[in-house]
């Protein structure tokens, strides 16, 4: 219930072209950013103001139940070396990948 009310308070953008909901990250848009429940809320509240086009497809897409299959803290565990995360894997240069590999 609280997520319902709190659902205006990250403001979000709303694509109407393509039934997507967006949130300002970084000086930009990014529609892969969600706030859990919040976000599944913005898109009934959309649709429930007639503003989605595509409106069934839209919400067969999104109303989803998030589950929680488990978390663990990188602070728990004790590796001998921290070479990067799998973000940065592209990033590598020869000596990197080369350094990996042994």
């Amino acid at each position: 219930l609280d997520q319902v009310r709190r659902v205006d308070d990250e403001p979000y953008f709303l694509d109407k072209n393509n039934g997507r909901i967006g949130y300002f990250l970084m000086d930009s848009i990014s529609y892969e950013a969600t706030y859990g429940y919040r976000t599944v809320f913005a898109y009934l509240k959309e649709a429930d103001e007639g503003n989605l086009i595509n409106k069934n497809e839209t919400l067969a897409r999104v109303l989803t139940m998030p589950v929680s299959c488990g978390q663990f803290s990188y602070a728990n565990i004790n590796p001998k070396r921290i070479l990067g995360v799998s973000g940065t894997l592209k990033a590598m240069g020869s000596y990197e990948r080369d350094t990996l590999k042994k």
